[in-house]
């Protein structure tokens, strides 16, 4: 059965393929005829679906595929990536722009978002050492525009950034001291709460 799919994926439309790549028992010859066609939508999906094959997931990951970050985005969103630190790394390092045309995308995928329509399983994994590029980059507000116009969601909020960072679950003892200083009284107040947090782990082991 799985050849037969595997055989006829030019042949499918795109709500077909769709259906395809949202299954999660799809086996891999079938996940990787999809990602080899060139319907885009269906790679995304494929990339969000719980049951993505190691080699299709690397397939979708590579520039052979899409050479763009959005995809690359979307398995570290949906936890693609959770054991290998380096392709978060990778994702920032490489694509410095994304940051400036999808705020929303890439806070969503290193330290998930309030406001956005998916569920994050990625962002636990982010490296603490990407948090503080993060800080230090994007978000430290001694160096960033913080005039009201500057601060919407679309525009990546620093308040709403700064507050994520404050809770990701990586969040180490510098970067918590950082927070709790950085001139925004909500961000300050968890920064506090997580020095004190990380002070009492630190205290009990």
């Amino acid at each position: 059965m799985s050849k037969e799919l595997e055989d006829n994926i030019y042949r499918m439309c795109n709500p077909e393929l769709i259906g395809l790549a949202k299954n999660r028992w799809l086996p891999e010859n079938v996940q990787m005829a999809i990602a080899k066609h060139y319907y885009a939508r269906a790679h995304w999906y494929l990339a969000e679906n719980e049951g993505l094959k190691s080699s299709v997931r690397d397939y979708l990951w590579s520039d052979e595929c899409n050479k763009g970050y959005s995809l690359k985005v979307t398995l570290i969103s949906y936890g693609q990536y959770l054991d290998e630190p380096d392709k978060y790394r990778e994702l920032y390092d490489r694509y410095p722009g994304a940051w400036t045309r999808s705020p929303w995308r890439m806070s969503h995928a290193f330290m998930g978002s309030r406001h956005y329509w998916t569920e994050n399983l990625g962002q636990s994994a982010t490296p603490v050492d990407v948090l503080h590029k993060i800080y230090n980059d994007r978000y430290d507000p001694k160096k960033i525009n913080l005039k009201p116009e500057n601060n919407s969601w679309y525009s990546g909020n620093p308040r709403y950034q700064l507050e994520s960072l404050a809770k990701h679950p990586n969040l180490d003892l510098e970067l918590a001291i950082k927070l709790s200083q950085c001139g925004l009284e909500s961000v300050q107040r968890l920064g506090f709460d997580r020095i004190v947090e990380l002070t009492k782990n630190k205290n009990n082991t």
